[in-house]
C-alpha cells in the first residue's frame, strides 16, 4: 500500500481536479514494466538474429539499438534465461531499463560522436549509463565515479565484460568534483534520489515517504549539480537526470542554478516522464550547457592527499601488437590496456583510479596468462582456434568445461563467428578462465 503522504503530495501538486488521471498514476506506477536490452555499435544484425533464433521477439523502442524484449513459448532452453545467453556473456548487449537509457542517449544527441572529450559520469554503478557512454563516445575517455565502494564490484564487472578499455573507474564523493576546475567536455549527473519513479521494483522507495526527507536529499543534488557545474567545460554540456517524481528534487533543482548562476547555463531541454503517459518507469531529466566560466568559492581550495600511483606505470608491453587507439602499461606484473589514454594523460597526477582501461594479463614466472578478454585489445589472428560445433558444445564451456586440444599454445574460443575467449593451454587441456560470476549455472 502506498504511502498517505506521497499521494497526497502527487494529487494537490500534479493532479488537482484531475482524480482520473490521479488513479491512472497510481494504477501504473507499480505495474511491472517490459523488459529491454542495449544492443552494442556493430552487433545489432547478428545479436537480433541468435536472439530471434532462441525464441525471443524483439520490438525497437524510441531510443537507437533499444528492444523491447518478449518470448515465444517455444524458446530454447539452453538460453533460457536473457542473461544466459552467449551474447550477454560475451558483451554483445547490455539489460537495462529504458528509463535508465534516456539520459546519456539525451546527452548524446542520440548519436554516435568522435570527437576526443574528456567525460564524468559522477554515480556510474552498477554501469549502464556508463558503458552506454563509451558506446556513444568510443574516442573519448570516460571518468566512472562511484562513491560507495560497496557498488564498485558490480561496477568493474559490467565494464568489463561490455568492453570498455577507454573507461577508469574513480572514487570520490560527487562534491569533490569542484576541485577539478572546468576539465570536463561532457557531465552525467544521475543523481541519487527518492526514487519513486520506481515502484515497480516495490513500494519500499515510498513506505516512509516523507517531505523533510525528500528536502534533504534535494539539498544534497544542489551540492552535487554545482560540482558538476564547476568542473564542466564552458561551452561544455551536462545531463542530469533522477528516478524521482517530486517537484523539489527535478524542477526545483534547476530552479536553484538558475537563479544562482543565471547566464551563465542555459537549460536547453528538460522532462519528467511519467508512467502512465510515457509507459515506463518515471524519471526526470534536463540537459545543461555551461556559457561561462564559474568560480565557486569552495573550488579554490586545494584538495589534499592526491594518490599519485598510476603515473609510475612506465614499461611497454611489446610481445602481442595492439588494436588502433589502445596503449599498453605495466603495473606490477599486470598488463594494462588502455583506450585514449592521451586524453586523460594531463590528469594523471590529480586523480587515484581504482581502475584504468582493462588487464590484458599478467606476468609470471617469465609466462604470460592473458584474461580471457584479451583477444578484444590485441592483434592476434594467428593464434589456433577452437570452434565449438553446436548448443550443447556452447552450454558446456559456459558451464565451465575444459576442453581439449594438441598442442600447449594459446586458443582462442569461438562460436558462430563470435569469440569468447582467449585460454591458455597446458598438457593438452584448455584451462577454462571464462569469468566464474558470468558462467551458467
Amino acid at each position: 500500500m502506498l504511502n498517505q503522504r506521497f499521494c497526497q503530495y502527487f494529487q494537490e501538486k500534479f493532479f488537482e481536479n484531475d482524480d482520473e488521471n490521479f488513479q491512472k498514476f497510481l494504477n501504473t506506477i507499480e505495474k511491472p514494466i517490459l523488459r529491454t536490452i542495449r544492443i552494442k555499435p556493430g552487433k545489432e544484425k547478428v545479436v537480433r538474429e541468435r536472439l530471434e533464433q532462441d525464441g525471443w521477439i524483439l520490438n525497437p523502442t524510441e531510443i537507437p539499438r533499444m528492444y523491447q524484449m518478449n518470448r515465444r513459448a517455444d524458446f530454447n532452453p539452453l538460453e533460457r534465461r536473457l542473461g544466459m545467453t552467449m551474447d550477454h556473456l560475451v558483451g554483445n548487449f547490455y539489460i537495462q531499463e529504458l528509463a535508465a537509457a534516456h539520459p546519456v542517449n539525451l546527452l548524446a544527441d542520440g548519436r554516435i560522436h568522435h570527437e576526443e572529450f574528456l567525460i564524468l559520469d559522477m554515480a556510474s554503478s552498477p554501469g549502464g549509463k556508463t558503458t552506454q557512454l563509451a558506446e556513444y563516445f568510443p574516442n573519448s575517455f570516460i571518468v566512472a565515479n562511484e562513491p560507495s565502494r560497496e557498488r564498485i564490484p558490480q561496477l568493474l564487472q559490467n565494464l568489463e565484460r561490455m568492453h570498455t578499455p577507454n573507461v577508469a573507474i574513480t572514487l570520490y564523493p560527487g562534491q569533490q568534483w569542484r576541485y577539478f576546475h572546468e576539465i570536463f567536455d561532457r557531465i552525467l549527473l544521475d543523481a541519487p534520489c527518492s526514487g519513486e519513479g520506481t515502484l515497480y521494483k516495490g513500494t519500499d522507495a515510498v513506505k516512509n515517504w516523507h517531505i523533510k526527507s525528500i528536502r534533504q536529499i534535494a539539498n544534497l543534488q544542489k551540492k552535487l549539480i554545482v560540482s558538476a557545474l564547476t568542473a564542466l567545460k564552458v561551452g561544455g554540456e551536462m545531463v542530469y537526470s533522477t528516478c524521482a517524481l517530486n517537484d523539489l528534487e527535478n524542477e526545483g533543482i534547476l530552479a536553484y542554478i538558475s537563479e544562482k548562476y543565471g547566464e551563465k547555463i542555459e537549460i536547453i531541454f528538460q522532462k519528467k516522464f511519467w508512467p502512465h503517459i510515457d509507459q515506463t518507469g518515471g524519471f526526470f531529466m534536463a540537459k545543461i550547457v555551461k556559457k561561462a566560466s564559474i568560480i565557486d568559492d569552495i573550488a579554490s581550495e586545494k584538495l589534499k592527499n592526491f594518490n599519485a600511483e598510476i603515473k609510475k606505470f612506465s614499461k611497454k608491453f611489446g610481445n602481442f601488437s595492439l588494436r588502433d587507439g589502445i596503449t599498453n602499461f605495466s603495473h606490477r606484473d599486470k598488463i594494462l590496456a588502455v583506450k585514449n589514454a592521451h586524453i586523460v594523460a594531463p590528469f594523471l597526477e590529480k586523480m587515484y583510479f581504482m581502475r584504468l582501461g582493462e588487464t590484458i594479463g599478467f606476468w609470471e614466472n617469465n609466462q604470460f596468462f592473458p584474461n580471457a578478454r584479451a583477444y578484444r585489445d590485441l592483434q592476434i589472428e594467428n593464434f589456433s582456434k577452437i570452434s565449438l560445433q553446436n548448443e550443447k558444445e556452447l552450454d558446456f564451456y559456459l558451464r565451465g568445461g575444459m576442453l581439449e586440444c594438441d598442442e600447449d599454445w594459446y586458443f582462442l574460443i569461438q562460436y558462430s563467428n563470435e569469440t569468447l575467449s582467449l585460454e591458455n593451454a597446458k598438457n593438452g587441456i584448455i584451462e577454462n578462465t571464462f569469468p566464474k560470476d558470468w558462467l551458467r549455472r
